[in-house]
């Protein structure tokens, strides 16, 4: 047997899904859903194939490891570090600065980019032990890639760098700077020119947009937890 009914059990209770709402996603009955739990059945290949394309998880994975909260929840950046704000390792690095766009500063930034000017907003100093070649420091303003404090929450600050949309992979998450708007999302490009960004917090819709009003993709390097005061490389 593989994992997929110890796997199935472990998204509802990371997600908060009881079996009715597991099983009305996925149009199966809720005692499919036990039977699976319970190693008395598995589901049909095409049904593991639509599970794992919702949550985006490898269907390997999905079906021959038990996989772990982060795996689940689609926050394995790297194999993270995590340091505590008052020890040394946060120690700003005084050689160099990276622009720090709040909340407020959306509009600023992007107009910053689409008017390639010289920013004139807010800089914080780039933590010694991330990647140089990080650009911006962006507070995070919603919970959509957080579930119960196991992601990036609202107010967290993330690090990243800019990168070209021919070095994004489907299912990682970005930083996706639109004309109207800055996001945190998993992005999945699809061959009509249409990018899907997806929340992992289920109470967040995905969002369909076009190529076209995408101004710029950031790679996230590391993130400061708000929450904990915690430092994840």
């Amino acid at each position: 047997m593989s994992f997929i009914g110890k796997n199935i059990k472990k998204i509802r209770s990371i997600k908060k899904l009881n079996q009715s709402q597991f099983a009305e996603l996925f149009s199966l009955s809720r005692a499919s859903i036990g039977s699976y739990e319970e190693g008395r059945a598995e589901p049909k290949i095409d049904k593991i194939i639509e599970i794992a394309n919702y949550f985006s998880i490898n269907t390997d994975m999905l079906l021959k490891k038990e996989l772990s909260v982060n795996e689940i929840s689609g926050f394995k950046l790297t194999d993270s570090k995590m340091y505590s704000k008052n020890g040394n390792n946060l120690i700003a690095n005084t050689t160099k600065s990276v622009i720090y766009i709040k909340s407020k500063s959306n509009v600023k930034f992007i107009n910053h980019i689409l008017d390639d000017d010289k920013w004139k907003g807010d800089e914080i100093p780039l933590p010694p032990t991330i990647n140089k070649n990080s650009s911006i420091a962006f507070v995070h303003n919603d919970n959509a890639m957080d579930i119960n404090n196991n992601g990036i929450a609202m107010l967290d600050i993330v690090f990243a760098e800019k990168v070209d949309i021919n070095n994004i992979f489907n299912g990682y998450m970005y930083i996706i700077i639109l004309k109207n708007d800055i996001l945190l999302r998993k992005v999945f490009i699809k061959e009509d020119s249409t990018i899907i960004l997806k929340a992992v917090n289920i109470n967040f819709q995905p969002k369909t947009i076009n190529k076209d009003n995408i101004i710029a993709f950031y790679k996230i390097n590391a993130v400061i937890k708000n929450s904990i005061n915690h430092f994840i490389d």
